[in-house]
C-alpha cells in the first residue's frame, strides 16, 4: 500500500515537473473567442452609485462642462517627532507628530506605568479612565481623550479631572487639581519614550478625525474649516501665521480679523517661494469666524485682482502651519 502511494506521488511530481520545463510562450495562439456573455433579462442587480455623473443626453437643465472639485490637501506634518504642551485659558493638552492610532496603544502603557490604574479603555472614543482616586466617600478620577490634532498625522491628548457630586461629574478646582501634573508626565513620557512604530488596528477610527482641511465651496471660494471652538481657532491662526513667517499689521480678535501685508523682498518664508517672478506687494485680510459652538472658518480678502490669484496659496500655507 505504501509502495502505490509512493508510486502516486513520484508519477504526480514527475508530471508536475514537466509542465513548468515546457516552454508555454506560444500557448496564447491556441485561445478561441468564446461567446458574449449575457445575462437574464429578469436579473436583479444592485445600482451602481455615481459619484460624479456625467448626463450623455443633453438638455436645457444641463451645461456642457462639468467641474470636478479639488482634491483634499495632503502635506507632511514634520519628521522631527515634536512633542510639546499647549495651553488656552484652563485648557491644557500635549500636541505629537503621530497618528492618533500610533498615540493610543502608548497611552494605554503610559496608565499601565503610571500609577493611576486603568479603569476603562474604550479605542472607539479614545478615551481611558483611572481607577477611583478618592476614598469611599468621595469618588475622583482622571478622564484622558486621545483625538487627531488638527495638523495631518497628528494626536491631541487631553486629560481631565473630575469628581462626582449629587451624581453629577464636574471638574476638579484649585491646587487639588491633577491636570497639569498629569500632562507633564505624559509630556515626559512621549519624549523618554522611543516610538515603536506600531499602530493599534482597533483604534484606527481614531485617525479620521482631523480638525482642520481646505475646502472649495459652490461659488469656487476657498476656505479653511476648522472644527474648534472660536478661542482656539483664532489662537491657531495666529500661531499659524507666527510659524509661516507671514508678518500682522494688524488685528481685530472681537471681528476676527488679521491685517496681512506680503511683499517679495521682505518675506522670508513662504512669499520669496511663492513671488519667484517680479516683484510683487499684496494686502490680504483674513477672517476667522465662527459657525457654531465647535466650528470655525478661516477666509482671506485680497486687496486688488494681482493679490486674489494667491488666495488659495496663502489659505494653503496656513492650513500647513496650523497646530
Amino acid at each position: 500500500m505504501n509502495r502505490l502511494i509512493a508510486i502516486i506521488f513520484v508519477s504526480h511530481f514527475i508530471s508536475s515537473c514537466s509542465y513548468f520545463l515546457t516552454d508555454h510562450k506560444n500557448d496564447y495562439l491556441k485561445e478561441k473567442q468564446e461567446k458574449a456573455l449575457t445575462l437574464p433579462e429578469d436579473l436583479d442587480t444592485r445600482p451602481i452609485i455615481d459619484f460624479y455623473p456625467i448626463n450623455s443626453i443633453p438638455s436645457e437643465n444641463t451645461i456642457a462642462e462639468y467641474d470636478i472639485p479639488l482634491p483634499q490637501q495632503v502635506f507632511s506634518s514634520g519628521t522631527s517627532n515634536e512633542v510639546r504642551m499647549h495651553k488656552l485659558g484652563e485648557i491644557r493638552w500635549v500636541y505629537v507628530e503621530t497618528l492618533p492610532s500610533s498615540a493610543w496603544p502608548m497611552m494605554n502603557d503610559f496608565w499601565v506605568t503610571s500609577g493611576y490604574g486603568l479603569a476603562k479603555t474604550d479605542p472607539t472614543s479614545g478615551i481611558i479612565e483611572s481607577d477611583n482616586l478618592g476614598n469611599a466617600e468621595e469618588e475622583t478620577k482622571l478622564v484622558m481623550k486621545v483625538e487627531h490634532g488638527i495638523r495631518q498625522a497628528s494626536s491631541e491628548i487631553f486629560i481631565s479631572h473630575i469628581t462626582k457630586i449629587d451624581d453629577q461629574w464636574i471638574r476638579v478646582q484649585g491646587e487639588e487639581n491633577l491636570e497639569e501634573e498629569t500632562m507633564r508626565k505624559v509630556l515626559d513620557y512621549f519624549a523618554s519614550t522611543p516610538p515603536s512604530g506600531g499602530t493599534s488596528l482597533v483604534a484606527l477610527n481614531l485617525n479620521y478625525g482631523q480638525k482642520a482641511s481646505l475646502k472649495q465651496d459652490e461659488n469656487k471660494s476657498n476656505f479653511i474649516e476648522l472644527n474648534l471652538e472660536y478661542a482656539r481657532a483664532w489662537a491657531a491662526v495666529d500661531r499659524a501665521l507666527k510659524e509661516a513667517l507671514i508678518d500682522v499689521n494688524d488685528l481685530d480678535r472681537e471681528e476676527g480679523v488679521f491685517y496681512v501685508n506680503f511683499s517679495r523682498e521682505e518675506q522670508k518664508g513662504f512669499v520669496r517661494r511663492m513671488f519667484s517672478g517680479d516683484s510683487f506687494k499684496g494686502e490680504y485680510r483674513i477672517l476667522v469666524k465662527e459657525i457654531n459652538e465647535k466650528t470655525c472658518t478661516v477666509t482671506i480678502i485680497a486687496q486688488g485682482e494681482e493679490a486674489k490669484a494667491f488666495e488659495r496659496e496663502l489659505l494653503s500655507e496656513i492650513n500647513q502651519s496650523l497646530s
